[in-house]
């Protein structure tokens, strides 16, 4: 009885954990000095968030802690639980020192200096782009535990080749959490297919599949799979005043020798 009661603290502890690694995600900005590459920039950093929002869904971190069984059951041993504290523990000091950087960079520089200037991604994304942002974001925040958040002041990155290294650290930080739950894979395939869902059609969308296939594998298969879906479920009608229906079908391929007759 005590040991599954420690279980339950522990996995409560991690939930918290959970929430203010997925929330410092959004006390980063970007300055103007990345340029064309802002919105890529963002977009792999809004991913990334969503990703490990993810991850933490499919374990259950967003809800309140209950039924015990089921925590041994998504969980394990302590010791997967205590491994994945380390690693959501390991994020935070990578924001941790970014920042620490980004305090150095700004201490050296003039206050009216052009590279302080930062990116809005309200206003400087593309309206597609932005739409993906914004939709992106929503779903990270609704898969939170929306207790105890922290109120902190956002802060800046500056240097591109800072954000590419951030960025490396953290997805390689996210693929040990979800390597570390293999059971836990085909309920976060089943977010992504609705990641994609809630996407839709938007322009931007060739964007978001070339980062997925460099940092999440899982929507690269939902976003190729919904491709699919909606080129196999086209159609094509013929209709004219003359007749008396209308035939529909798909067709991957050339027609030859196709003729439409009257109906009698």
């Amino acid at each position: 009885m005590a040991e599954a009661a420690g279980l339950a603290a522990s996995v409560i502890a991690l939930a918290g954990l959970f929430n203010n690694t997925v929330e410092c995600f959004e006390f980063i900005q970007l300055g103007r000095n990345f340029g064309k590459n802002f919105q890529t920039s963002q977009l792999k950093l809004d991913n990334a968030r969503l990703r490990l929002s993810r991850w933490g869904c499919s374990l259950g971190l967003n809800d309140n802690i209950q039924d015990v069984q089921s925590l041994q059951d998504c969980f394990g041993s302590r010791q997967n639980i205590d491994q994945a504290d380390a690693l959501l523990g390991q994020i935070l000091d990578l924001f941790g020192e970014a920042e620490g950087i980004s305090d150095k960079y700004k201490s050296r520089i003039k206050a009216d200096d052009d590279s302080l200037a930062i990116c809005n991604p309200q206003t400087d994304l593309e309206p597609a782009i932005a739409d993906l942002h914004n939709t992106m974001r929503q779903l990270s925040i609704e898969r939170q535990n929306r207790t105890g958040l922290r109120q902190k002041a956002k802060w800046a990155l500056y240097e591109e080749k800072r954000f590419r290294r951030l960025i490396e650290d953290v997805i390689e930080l996210v693929n040990d959490l979800v390597e570390l739950f293999p059971a836990s894979r085909a309920l976060q395939q089943q977010l992504c297919e609705t990641e994609v869902s809630t996407v839709g059609a938007n322009e931007g969308i060739s964007v978001l599949q070339e980062i997925a296939a460099e940092q999440d594998k899982a929507l690269e298969g939902a976003l190729a799979k919904a491709a699919n879906d909606t080129q196999g479920s086209q159609n094509v009608m013929f209709s004219g005043s003359n007749n008396t229906g209308f035939q529909l079908g798909y067709n991957s391929g050339s027609i030859s020798g196709f003729t439409f007759g009257k109906g009698s």
